[in-house]
């Protein structure tokens, strides 16, 4: 066990608090309950060490599981939310990003005007945010993320990503959607717990590596090419299935890219919303004339 110092911070005397809790987690659970105890006590007058103190609610939570449910959720619900906040990094304002979608004329203006964001059950990958899947990942009440959605984008680099024809395929419905580039710059939550950052890709899942580091911006390493970055968004009033929308200014669409088969309603729909904002560069996404295996992107004026 590590011994505490009246010389240490608060902040590093509730990590070493932390730390013997831990070490004594599966040998003593009243004796770890009293560590955790005091490293909650010096963590939350620090405030300086977020994910730490997100840890000690964690352990908190988990050893008063089988005791006391309704104490034990409250705990695992503010191990979410502080992990959240002590996460937060604004990497984000200095890239661009990307977008495939698939779209209908009817929901193309809230497409233009908004971000959805999802709860992961609705994800493609099953195997995504496994953390929120399965009771077994990590926190055994996955109710606890009912209010949960994320948002997954791909970040812009040297590689032409709207000239990927097999993104077209799986995220941009067959050719028929458009993919959006974004700037970020302005981009800001009117939610304490949330954020934007990239996403770490692992051989294999590791439960309890913290709560957004355990499968909320942790993927396989099968899928490390996407390169992806995610919002995060955690609100517990949302109901389930229940999507969530964040308004953007149309300043913060660089550009949009036309698939192959976008329909001609949605095309003249989009020159539209061109006319109304200049700024915005609109690109046509076809089999290139040289070789009709490549796509090429033509710009519209």
């Amino acid at each position: 066990m590590k011994d505490l110092s009246w010389n240490n911070e608060d902040c590093e005397n509730g990590k070493l608090c932390l730390a013997n809790a831990k070490d004594c987690f599966y040998k003593n659970t009243a004796l770890s309950l009293k560590y955790v105890n005091q490293a909650i006590d010096y963590l939350e007058n620090s405030k300086q060490c977020l994910c730490d103190l997100a840890q000690c609610y964690y352990i908190k939570a988990s050893l008063l599981w089988n005791k006391d449910r309704n104490l034990s959720g409250l705990y695992f619900t503010k191990s979410i939310k502080t992990h959240i906040l002590g996460s937060k990094r604004n990497q984000y304002r200095t890239l661009k990003f990307y977008k495939f979608v698939g779209v209908n004329i009817e929901h193309l203006d809230s497409i233009l005007s908004t971000i959805r964001l999802i709860h992961p059950s609705g994800f493609n990958d099953p195997m995504d945010c496994p953390i929120t899947a399965n009771p077994n990942n990590g926190i055994p009440d996955i109710n606890l993320f009912n209010g949960l959605r994320v948002g997954c984008f791909g970040v812009v680099n040297d590689e032409p990503y709207y000239l990927n024809a097999s993104k077209w395929s799986y995220y941009g419905d067959f050719h028929k959607g458009i993919c959006l580039e974004y700037n970020f710059a302005d981009l800001n939550f009117d939610n304490d717990y949330a954020l934007m950052d990239k996403v770490e890709y692992k051989e294999e899942y590791i439960a309890n590596r913290g709560i957004v580091g355990s499968g909320l911006l942790t993927k396989s390493i099968a899928y490390v090419h996407e390169n992806e970055w995610r919002i995060i968004w955690y609100d517990d009033s949302l109901t389930s299935g229940e999507y969530k929308y964040l308004e953007i200014n149309p300043s913060m669409i660089n550009a949009i890219y036309l698939g192959y088969k976008c329909s001609e309603d949605i095309k003249q729909r989009i020159i539209h919303f061109k006319k109304e904002n200049p700024h915005i560069s609109l690109y046509q996404v076809q089999p290139s004339e040289e070789n009709f295996y490549k796509l090429s992107a033509n710009e519209l004026s």
